[in-house]
């Protein structure tokens, strides 16, 4: 009798989200043909089997995983388990990378594929409540990274340029705004206005490519001569630019290529940001789960639609995930570039043997870019290792050779510049000018923000394929009034419709009504600051 095999190799189990009922089930992580699904069973409505990843090459890539940032103050004890006790509770397993403030649910526009629903006629935070948000990021980060202003549409809120102030005002790195770009493409003075603090400040733009019908089938209208408009005016103000482009299978991943190289030819745009799409809210499900974009699909379509450029061409060994996060929820490429030339770093710095330089945070300062550089070439002399002598000054030789082949330390302490044999990671052709520029530059601290062209894959889950332990490692997390923190998929799932209500706080945030039972802060959390060094931030408590 011949054995009876299944007709798929199981890889684990976890938790996950009966699309009925948004009830919290089991799920069966399996493959099939190269391509992940969750198998579940709800009580009420029984087995279903989802669509979640259309390469299992790149499904749950753990070598890429670190141990997540403590934030400074913890705001729940969880009683009930996640996803259930979020704000962020002591069980949450990375810190606030972007802290996202929805100022607005009001928008001038009415995407069809829109997660927060907004659209004309919503409301407004009033400013207070902006504040207390903002406040409250400070309070649970220290000094955070990135503050996403979002909605609805940020620029149509009535006290828009006070709160975007009041935020760069605050010891944030980054203010970024969300937005469609509809109001920057016809107001110039408001464009003016945000170019003030540029330093400061970025603009986080919808921009989904060239193709009417893909625009009206996402946005609900032709928007592209706008968006082109928006894009010009922000290059004009010198403000740095991040397109984001929602990718949806047969509208427009034809056009990825394209973006990218749309962006890197404009030095104020210093990256591409592709979410594929993600069914909540208003967005419905296309006739077949099936035809979801995944992450490695828009890798392999960039790959594939930027092979004909030459030097400038991508390849998917380009990116890599985000070690902050969980692998699958993003993944990332860094291309130096100059002279209308690029490089991705991946092709001649092992970012697999030095993940914690990109752990924690996704932009380069002139700062941060030389303390990872100094830390990089530091463990290339000391044979690979980190032998405890730093880079700062220090004098360094080398004891050994470097662990990848094409990287051999040389120069003033060994940390000076790098020289190339031609060949990169796994025999890698590289420039060796540029790859020798780029790390010269970096310690000298030379590099702008438009040196550092940087390609992202974002993906946020819907009940389909949610996925608990990729929302414990989330680190892109709704700040609101009230002082929670609530990690993106979580709140768009559950919280925003107050389907699962808010718990209760340890302690209310500064400057909150809440009132709370107890305090929990934790004063032994590192922060640093954007060289790496420790730092104590002070930290607001209430009354």
């Amino acid at each position: 009798m011949n054995p009876i095999y299944r007709d798929h190799t199981f890889l684990g189990v976890t938790q996950s989200l009966c699309p009925e009922c948004l009830e919290l089930i089991p799920a069966k992580i399996v493959v099939r043909d190269g391509r992940v699904y969750f198998q579940k069973r709800c009580r009420e409505h029984g087995p279903r089997e989802d669509f979640v990843c259309s390469d299992a090459r790149w499904w749950d890539r753990l070598e890429y995983s670190l141990p997540g940032k403590v934030p400074v103050e913890f705001a729940v004890e969880p009683l009930r388990g996640c996803p259930y006790d979020c704000g962020v509770c002591t069980e949450h397993e990375q810190h606030t990378c972007i802290g996202i403030v929805e100022i607005n649910s009001a928008c001038n526009l009415e995407c069809p594929m829109c997660f927060a629903s907004s659209g004309p006629g919503g409301e407004h935070l009033s400013y207070e409540d902006c504040q207390r948000a903002i406040d409250r990021l400070v309070e649970v980060e220290g000094q955070p990274e990135i503050l996403q202003l979002s909605g609805g549409e940020p620029t149509i809120h009535p006290r828009f340029l006070d709160v975007w102030r009041y935020a760069t005002e605050r010891p944030i790195d980054i203010v970024m705004i969300n937005t469609n770009g509809v109001r920057l493409a016809n107001d110039r003075a408001l464009v003016d206005a945000l170019a003030e603090r540029r330093i400061r400040t970025e603009v986080y733009l919808q921009f989904d490519g060239f193709a009417d019908d893909g625009c009206r089938t996402l946005r609900g209208e032709s928007l592209t001569r706008t968006k082109l408009r928006a894009v010009e005016r922000l290059g004009e103000a010198g403000l740095r630019t991040i397109l984001v482009c929602t990718v949806q299978a047969g509208v427009n991943d034809g056009e990825l290529g394209d973006i990218v190289r749309f962006a890197t030819e404009r030095p104020w745009i210093t990256g591409v940001s592709f979410q594929p799409a993600c069914y909540v809210g208003r967005h419905v499900l296309p006739q077949q789960i099936e035809q979801r974009s995944t992450f490695p699909e828009v890798i392999q379509r960039v790959a594939a639609q930027t092979a004909g450029d030459g030097v400038n061409a991508w390849q998917e060994s380009d990116f890599t995930p985000l070690p902050c996060a969980h692998p699958n929820g993003h993944t990332l490429a860094y291309a130096y570039r100059t002279g209308g030339r690029l490089l991705p770093l991946a092709r001649f710095v092992n970012l697999e043997e030095h993940l914690d330089l990109l752990s924690g945070r996704i932009t380069f300062n002139r700062p941060r870019a030389k303390a990872l550089i100094d830390t990089y070439l530091s463990r290339l002399a000391c044979g690979g290792g980190d032998c405890g002598c730093g880079t700062f000054g220090l004098d360094v030789k080398p004891t050994a050779s470097p662990p990848t082949v094409g990287r051999r330390p040389n120069g003033a302490n060994g940390i000076a510049a790098t020289e190339f044999d031609g060949h990169g990671i796994e025999g890698q052709d590289v420039d060796e000018q540029l790859a020798t520029e780029f790390l010269s530059r970096a310690v000298a601290e030379n590099l702008a923000p438009e040196d550092v062209f940087r390609i992202t894959t974002t993906s946020f889950m819907d009940a389909y394929n949610f996925d608990v332990r990729q929302l414990m490692k989330s680190c892109v997390h709704f700040v609101l009034p009230s002082g929670h923190v609530i990690p993106f998929s979580a709140y768009n799932l559950l919280y925003r419709d107050g389907r699962v209500p808010l718990p209760e706080l340890n302690r209310p945030a500064a400057g909150s009504p809440q009132r709370a039972q107890g305090t929990r802060r934790n004063d032994s959390a590192e922060v640093r600051d954007s060289s790496g060094n420790v730092q104590r931030p002070s930290v607001t408590t209430s009354g």
